[in-house]
């Protein structure tokens, strides 16, 4: 863009011309653009000289000056007009201003000296009064230029000849000169299209090269590249492999022990039992012989002992319930991906359970006859080989008590969700499906009838309450 000469103008010359007027003290005057713009302005003036121009200088802007001083030779005032471009400004602006220069000495007319600066020592005052000096004119002298002595003089004289074009041109030699250019051009296009040629072909056969080899590098990563992804893959399959063989070790192991500790508890049970029947059957014997020998006992012991079997009963009963329900928890939390057979069950199954006997109420013998004392006694076996029979179906009897429903609760739910059942103690339904009898074992499991008529367990969260 254009320098702005016009907006400050009146006071770019007033300040121009107190410089330049002999009658004003004024000796300097410092110009510069308004901010960023292209406008001039006048930024200072004094009339201490060179020095207090040279501090109004500043380096990251550029800026005119305009100083007058003394000529060392004549005593004459002479004008110094500096174009000051600082070292810090950027080099972008440089550009600008330097394309200004023109215009502001133009402007600015009357100046006898005009000089480029950009550091400090470029506005010296004694390289100033140098540059001064040396372009005056009064540093030139006549008296100063000395005789030089060039020689004797000769007669001037002439090498013009006439020239007579039919003797000097030779119309053959010049016709010939002109088909040896001719052919001597049509030489060198050729050699310049051959070596065109060459360097063309030489060209394509580096790029075919170049190309190539590219070409090999590409396929060479993309092998190993391959390699590498079948040799990860080998890698990672041989891991999930080992995973799985010490995976299935440590359940195989997990299950033999937990079998072996079935299998113990199990032979220590079966043990237990045959123990307190062989301990049964001698009470039993014992009775026998002192019933025998004619020995009474009280009705009332008689129905003590009834009763303390009875409690014996029912805690062995419950005993086996809880055996059962913690053997089918453990079944349910087996592992579904290998399932193996059931440890120990044939040996649980082989096993004849033996339950305890209660043990005979003696009768009395009738008193009239002695003949009818061996009645009681056949009716005590009778009634030992009634108690002994139900022991081999007891099985039979858990399996049926536990299915059973137990006493109405009134409590009714309805199925929020559709579940199928995964085992024979767990029963079915659909959405909207009323499940009453509802008996709450514990948080995630309830049991309770389904309306097939099916009881059994079911999850808590599959359902919601309605009374």
């Amino acid at each position: 863009m254009a320098i702005d000469l016009k907006t400050n103008g009146g006071a770019l010359l007033a300040a121009f011309n107190d410089v330049v007027n002999d009658s004003c003290d004024t000796d300097w005057a410092v110009f510069g653009y308004d901010k960023t713009s292209n406008t001039l302005k006048v930024v200072e003036t004094g009339d201490d000289g060179v020095e207090g121009m040279a501090e109004e200088l500043s380096d990251s802007k550029p800026m005119y000056a305009v100083v007058q001083v003394t000529d060392p030779n004549s005593g004459l005032k002479k004008n110094i007009q500096i174009n000051w471009l600082g070292e810090a400004v950027r080099e972008s602006r440089k550009g600008v201003v330097q394309r200004h220069v023109p215009d502001v000495e133009r402007f600015f007319k009357g100046c006898h000296v005009r000089i480029a600066a950009r550091v400090d020592d470029d506005v010296d005052e004694k390289l100033l009064l140098s540059k001064v000096a040396k372009s005056s004119g009064s540093n030139y002298g006549v008296h100063k230029e000395k005789k030089k002595d060039y020689g004797p003089v000769g007669k001037v004289g002439s090498v013009y000849q006439r020239t007579d074009a039919s003797k000097d041109i030779n119309v053959q030699s010049r016709n010939q000169y002109w088909a040896d250019s001719e052919a001597a051009e049509k030489t060198r296009i050729a050699d310049e299209q051959k070596a065109k040629a060459s360097e063309r072909d030489r060209l394509d056969a580096e790029r075919r090269e170049r190309e190539t080899a590219e070409g090999r590098r590409r396929d060479d990563q993309a092998r190993a590249h391959d390699q590498e992804s079948q040799a990860r893959k080998v890698r990672e399959r041989e891991a999930e492999t080992q995973q799985r063989e010490a995976e299935r070790s440590r359940w195989k192991q997990q299950q033999e022990a937990e079998a072996e500790q079935d299998a113990a508890a199990q032979r220590d049970a079966v043990s237990s039992r045959q123990q307190q029947w062989q301990e049964e059957q001698a009470r039993i014997a014992a009775n026998k012989t002192s019933f025998d020998m004619g020995g009474r006992d009280n009705a009332e012991e008689q129905r003590q002992k009834q009763q303390r079997w009875e409690e014996e009963r029912s805690e062995i009963a419950r005993a086996k319930a809880e055996t059962r329900a913690t053997y089918e928890q453990e079944r349910e939390d087996e592992p579904e991906e290998e399932p193996e057979q059931e440890p120990e069950q044939e040996e649980e199954e082989e096993e004849p359970e033996t339950r305890y006997e209660p043990e005979p109420v003696p009768q009395r013998e009738p008193e009239p006859e002695p003949e009818p004392e061996a009645e009681p006694e056949q009716d005590m076996y009778q009634n030992v080989a009634a108690e002994e029979a139900p022991a081999q179906d007891e099985e039979e009897l858990y399996d049926t008590a536990e299915n059973q429903p137990p006493a109405a609760t009134g409590k009714r739910a309805k199925a929020v969700y559709d579940y199928q059942a995964e085992d024979d103690g767990e029963i079915s339904f659909d959405p909207d499906d009323i499940i009453t009898d509802v008996e709450e074992i514990d948080e995630g499991w309830w049991r309770g009838t389904a309306p097939s008529g099916e009881y059994g367990m079911f999850p808590a969260n599959y359902v919601e309450l309605i009374d």
